[in-house]
């Protein structure tokens, strides 16, 4: 079988979270992601184990249901890891902050020194620039979903492979949209996040005026505003957004505390402003400042006396999910008053506090069997770094040569709904189970 070309999905197989592909071709093994599902029991959160050795690790973006799993898998294969310079300082600062909070009683993946030895292992790529593993030649294109995110298409003598990690086709305030304009690809590896027929996302306009409505009654009224966001891509956006605002006179003038990974993220998005989009460029080399820099925006030094503070501010915090970090602090101790308000601004996986909440439920449960509950109110704006199922169709309709389509990182009822649409356009679409391997050979 070494002259062979198969897929298997070791994660995000029917589920979001734990991506992760093997590609096997003459001979060459790679992983394209290695990420765990945060959601997720102990037996369901990281991806099964390829069938043989790694000869390397390609990782589309620093997200941790991309990444969370990269030094355990480049340990046990003594592989290099290959990235773009973001991601790859990115990944450092969110993989120590995983470790960090994971639960004693569990058992931690890897160590601290793990993540570090990542260091010595890492290729560092950039967009459009061809690189080669064994008989496995691959090009980094811009997925548009976070700082650094990248699209890999894989060249093989049984046709050409993109793997998109997560997509973003519509451009948002950090970055521009997903490249579209691709070689042929034969066969595509698609996230389907978003891919339900419900699955509409309203124009950021109508968001941003929604969101900013919301928080304003709430300042007003003397209450309390707290965003739980991603720390990469998702805060960022947050960020500016409320900058932005503030500077139009829509937002009352309060401080804007920032708590958690935010912060350190946010000095990578300063230190690779040219991987930003053209205006976000030009401001930063007009001004010579961070875009992040403003008089209300305040790093969180000393969260006793935020907690202390009577006024009314706002405070963007991590985790984007409520599974662990500084925002459990800020729930503990304003999500009890009615006055406050609690905004969610991502996608909340299955069985996370995040999608509880989202749920309607009002109490949520702790590690250490306390609850919070929560009576103030909660809302959710679609701040989305995914495209949703139309944003789908049209990136697929746009490629030249497709054979077919595999669907990956999605509810299993969005992927039936998103392989319906498909198909009707005469599109052959697979939907993978964990552990299945598919052959492209033929």
């Amino acid at each position: 079988m070494n002259d062979g070309l198969y897929l298997r999905f070791l994660g995000a197989a029917r589920e979001v979270g734990r991506s992760s592909v093997e590609l096997y071709y003459r001979g060459t093994r790679v992983i394209l992601d290695s990420g765990v599902n945060l959601g997720a029991s102990l037996e369901d959160r990281f991806p099964v184990d390829p069938e043989g050795p790694v000869d390397a690790v390609l990782l589309t973006h620093a997200h941790l249901d991309h990444s969370g799993y990269t030094p355990k898998l480049v340990k046990e294969n003594d592989c290099p890891i290959y990235a773009t310079p973001p991601t790859r300082d990115v990944s450092e600062i969110l993989l120590i902050d995983y470790l960090n909070l994971y639960p004693k009683e569990e058992g931690k993946p890897f160590e601290h020194r793990d993540i570090m030895a990542l260091r010595k292992k890492e290729k560092l790529i950039q967009y459009y620039a061809p690189s080669q593993v064994g008989d496995v030649e691959f090009i980094p294109f811009s997925a548009g979903h976070v700082l650094g995110s990248a699209m890999f298409l894989i060249k093989t003598d049984h046709g050409n492979i993109l793997y998109t990690g997560d997509i973003n086709t519509t451009g948002t305030r950090t970055l521009r949209g997903a490249d579209t304009n691709l070689p042929e690809v034969n066969y595509l590896i698609i996230e389907s996040t978003y891919g339900g027929n419900q699955d509409i996302h309203p124009s950021r306009k109508k968001v941003e005026k929604q969101f900013v409505e919301n928080i304003r009654e709430t300042l007003l009224s003397g209450g309390v505003v707290i965003i739980p966001a991603f720390a990469l891509g998702r805060a960022q956006e947050v960020i500016l957004t409320l900058i932005h605002y503030l500077e139009s006179g829509k937002l009352p003038e309060v401080p804007i505390f920032v708590d958690g990974m935010i912060r350190e993220v946010s000095k990578i998005y300063s230190l690779y402003w040219s991987w930003l989009r053209p205006e976000l460029q030009r401001r930063v080399r007009q001004s010579k400042r961070s875009v992040f820099d403003h008089k209300a925006i305040e790093e969180v030094r000393n969260r006793d006396e935020i907690l202390e503070l009577t006024e009314p501010f706002i405070v963007v915090t991590t985790s984007g999910m409520l599974q662990g970090g500084p925002v459990i602090i800020y729930l503990k101790k304003f999500a009890g008053d009615k006055r406050n308000l609690i905004y969610l601004t991502g996608y909340q996986v299955k069985g996370t506090r995040g999608r509880m909440l989202l749920d309607g439920i009002r109490e949520i449960p702790l590690s250490d069997d306390e609850k919070i509950v929560v009576e103030a109110r909660v809302e959710f704006a679609d701040f989305s770094a995914h495209s949703d199922q139309s944003g789908l169709l049209g990136f697929i309709s746009k490629l030249k040569g497709l054979k077919e389509v595999i669907l990956v990182h999605g509810e299993y009822s969005k992927m039936i709904d998103l392989r319906e649409k498909l198909r009707r356009r005469g599109i052959a679409t697979f939907i993978p189970s964990i552990g299945e391997k598919v052959y492209l050979n033929y």
